[in-house]
């Protein structure tokens, strides 16, 4: 775990790195910074950067945007695939998460020293 965060914090240019799910595949064109919190540390994304589509993992109906809802977050993944993404809808106490950012783990993702062989 902490080579890969390593690895992402090492990135000179953060925002402009494209980010690949261990497979290779596209998740993202670039990201906002890095969040550490008491569960661990997550890549902090906006949606327009996120290059899969998302659904619900309950299957749930899932606004366009946010209102008053009184859970922390929704727990989304790309269609098709497992990989665990956060849509953060209230703030928490344990880490410095914004309202309507994405979160991912960086254990899910391809460490950026490995990124060149794609």
């Amino acid at each position: 775990m902490q080579e890969v965060v390593s690895s992402i914090l090492a990135s000179p240019t953060m925002i402009e790195r494209n980010l690949y799910f261990k497979d290779g595949v596209l998740f993202a064109n670039g990201y906002e910074r890095i969040v550490h919190g008491g569960r661990g540390d997550y890549v902090e994304l906006m949606f327009d950067q996120i290059q899969v589509d998302l659904k619900s993992h309950f299957n749930q109906i899932v606004p366009r945007v946010l209102s008053d809802e009184d859970f922390y977050y929704y727990w989304m993944e790309p269609i098709g695939r497992e990989e665990k993404v956060y849509w953060q809808c209230n703030y928490v106490g344990y880490a410095d998460y914004k309202r309507n950012f994405y979160y991912i783990s960086p254990k899910l993702l391809i460490p950026f020293d490995s990124i060149e062989l794609f």
